[in-house]
């Protein structure tokens, strides 16, 4: 995969062991390589909720989102796991439910990566998307709107750092509300 994520401070970032620790512990992230859920039913959870990453350096947009598993299977009304027909299902939902526009220009992501990691005793699973803009984003608009369809009290997080600088911003969508956010830098 070495060679495939663009911008310095993200690449520096999500190569190096020390960017591997300020990472893990910057997205929020304990990724246990190949992880499979435990072989006891995980406790039900009360929330819905994706969370997501996001890194902009240049025209390069890097975003690791993370749901809990057993959401996204009922969103897909199929199994989650490390199959290609698997991984192409949720690439597509990925990209239907998340958009991002820079500066007027409409973008689309590529999954760069994705698997099971465990939160407690929750499965997960997420997903590593790039996006890459004509120019340095200066204004991103964003729609967030994972598993708004079948939950309605989803809610999604995102934060986004904008390098050089790490310039920091919050952003909350929530089931019911299907308009976009934008941010200027």
């Amino acid at each position: 995969m070495e060679g495939r994520y663009e911008g310095g401070a993200v690449r520096r970032w999500l190569h190096t062991a020390r960017g591997a620790l300020v990472g893990a512990v910057v997205l929020g992230v304990a990724h246990v390589a190949h992880a499979t859920p435990p072989s006891r039913a995980a406790a039900p959870h009360n929330l819905h909720v994706a969370h997501a990453r996001v890194v902009i350096e240049g025209n390069v947009i890097v975003a690791r989102i993370r749901m809990f598993r057993d959401d996204l299977q009922r969103s897909l009304k199929r199994a989650v796991n490390d199959s290609a027909a698997s991984k192409s299902a949720v690439a597509a939902y990925v990209a239907q439910n998340v958009s991002l526009v820079s500066d007027g220009a409409k973008l689309s992501g590529e999954i760069l990566d994705g698997g099971a990691d465990m939160d407690g005793d929750q499965p997960i699973w997420w997903v590593l998307v790039q996006w890459k803009a004509p120019r340095p984003v200066k204004v991103l608009a964003l729609k967030v709107h994972l598993m708004f369809e079948t939950f309605n009290d989803q809610q999604n997080i995102v934060l986004v750092a904008k390098q050089p600088g790490d310039e920091r911003r919050g952003l909350y969508f929530q089931a019911g509300d299907r308009s976009e956010q934008v941010l200027k830098f």
